[in-house]
């Protein structure tokens, strides 16, 4: 009899908004190019370290659109072309705009790791960084180092073991040039036509599997029927109209295909449905369009089946077996699988582990996944183990932007034997025959319901707003000229994203 595993099949989720405006060609926010540096290249290269680690990514299509669009080096940002601008030309606008934006880094972790931009930041602080008042203290060289400092900053830490120039530039700290403005230009440029081939190698080679979300990353649930959040949320209040669109829905899981196959050559067997979102409905039609997997929050699945999970003071999970177990969903399309993350172990990476040392926070991550999965090992019976957050937003939060500890953790897995590190897809091919899931209740993996996104006066005023615009949309669309058309209803499907009513409310 084999020996029984816990397949640890952890989830990268990488997403950011389409931040680009299609009316002016500009993007409005740099945070997808910032990211695109300092996280989504260097969390899939490490993985070369540590070749026995499998993992699975969930790469958005609107995140890959905007990297494609860098890497070709046809996006417009003003930030960046700001930040490469020579300082002695800056406009008193541009100056202010520099004053204003450049020091959006994490404080402790990326500001302060350079002396010079430490520095500049408390000349800022001391006048409440308010840019008028900034800058009688700002002077030419200033606004040079600033803008490379603030770049730098949002550098992953293998440019500068791999590349001498990243390495000259950090260790320079100061006295900036245009030359060196120029150079880390180029080595922006080039970083960033990086990022999608290092996944497609990585998939290629089997290390990784690559999952899809809708296009925009709308909430499914909510974009087939908003009045779903009542049954995640009794009385939650509903916007005055009723939106029902389950064809966009669709619409943004088969633009989602296409991408993918574009960019990887293959069809998606996973879907990561933007913030978890699930719903009876939104599984019948992931099924009905090919996907063989779906995933989402331990919530859901203690809401569906009535099962509790908690822990006891050893760290083990009680019902254990039910949680660390793929589940079946019948649908006239045939079944969808779905796992049902930690919450626990998945918060404490993204929450919790960059105040703790790098070897001790790995070396707690490893106990506490043993202990979890022991009531059903000990049977000797092997279990599924999804481990699911944010794959960018940490890292800023931790020393040497979390690189330290996910070496320390992938060093460890690599040499436990009692844990094989999985994608889901393989995890559900070797863990052998699902659960039965009878029934599933709506909700996201934010307090299993859609509250952040719904309910709330300004989220229900902007549910209006994007009803009327629907409705206006399909009463135009006969007879409006082909490039109008295609335009509106791509503002349509940027407008279904859940980023926007994820700021609206109470909560944000």
């Amino acid at each position: 009899m084999a020996e029984a595993k816990i397949r640890l099949a952890l989830l990268w989720h990488m997403h950011q908004p389409y931040y680009k405006d299609l009316a002016t060609g500009l993007y409005r926010l740099p945070w997808t190019r910032l990211h695109g540096l300092k996280d989504y290249y260097g969390m899939v290269a490490l993985l070369e370290e540590f070749p026995h680690v499998h993992m699975t990514f969930n790469l958005v299509p609107s995140l890959l659109l905007q990297l494609e669009d860098y890497a070709a080096g046809t996006a417009r940002e003003p930030l960046q072309e700001i930040a490469f601008q020579p300082a002695d030309e800056l406009t008193l606008e541009q100056r202010l705009f520099v004053l204003r934006s450049f020091f959006q880094a994490n404080v402790d972790n990326l500001i302060y790791r350079y002396p010079r931009y430490r520095e500049l930041y408390e000349r800022a602080k001391s006048q409440q960084f308010h840019p008028e008042r900034m800058l009688p203290f700002f002077q030419t060289q200033d606004y040079t180092d600033l803008q490379v400092l603030s770049q730098l900053a949002w550098s992953d830490e293998m440019f500068f073991t791999s590349d001498p120039e990243m390495a000259a530039l950090a260790e320079k700290q100061q006295g900036y040039t245009l030359a060196d403005q120029q150079l880390l230009q180029r080595k922006q440029a080039q970083f960033l036509k990086e990022v999608i081939p290092a996944y497609r190698r990585a998939a290629e080679r089997g290390q990784i599997e690559i999952s899809t979300s809708p296009f925009y990353h709308p909430i499914l649930p909510l974009l087939c029927d908003n009045h779903v959040a009542t049954e995640a949320h009794a009385g939650v209040a509903l916007p005055r109209r009723h939106f029902r669109h389950p064809e966009d829905a669709r619409l943004q899981l088969e633009r989602a295909v296409k991408m993918h196959q574009r960019l990887f050559g293959n069809t998606p067997q996973g879907v990561w449905p933007s913030e978890g979102s699930v719903s009876e409905e939104v599984l019948r039609l992931c099924a009905s369009l090919g996907f063989r997997w779906t995933a989402t929050d331990q919530r859901i699945l203690s809401n569906s089946t009535g099962v509790p999970f908690h822990r006891d003071p050893s760290g083990t999970l009680l019902n254990a077996d039910r949680l660390y177990a793929p589940y079946r969903f019948n649908t006239p399309s045939g079944p969808i699988h779905i796992v049902f993350r930690d919450q626990e172990l998945s918060d404490l990476i993204g929450f919790v582990y960059s105040r703790v040392e790098p070897e001790s926070a790995a070396a707690d991550l490893i106990r506490r996944i043993l202990y979890s999965a022991q009531p059903v090992v000990q049977e000797g019976r092997s279990v599924l183990f999804p481990i699911i957050l944010d794959g960018e937003n940490a890292w800023e939060h931790f020393p040497l932007n979390g690189r330290p500890f996910l070496r320390a953790l992938y060093r460890r897995l690599s040499a436990e034997p009692r844990i094989e590190c999985v994608t889901i897809s393989e995890g559900l091919q070797r863990h052998g025959e699902a659960q039965p899931l009878a029934r599933l209740v709506p909700g996201s993996w934010i307090n299993a319901n859609f509250d952040i996104w719904i309910g709330g006066p300004e989220d229900n005023q902007a549910w209006d707003l994007l009803a009327e615009t629907r409705d206006f949309f399909a009463e135009h669309l006969e007879g409006a000229p082909p490039e109008q058309r295609a335009l509106a209803q791509e503002e349509l499907l940027v407008a279904e994203g859940s980023d926007w009513c994820w700021w609206y409310g109470p909560e944000h």
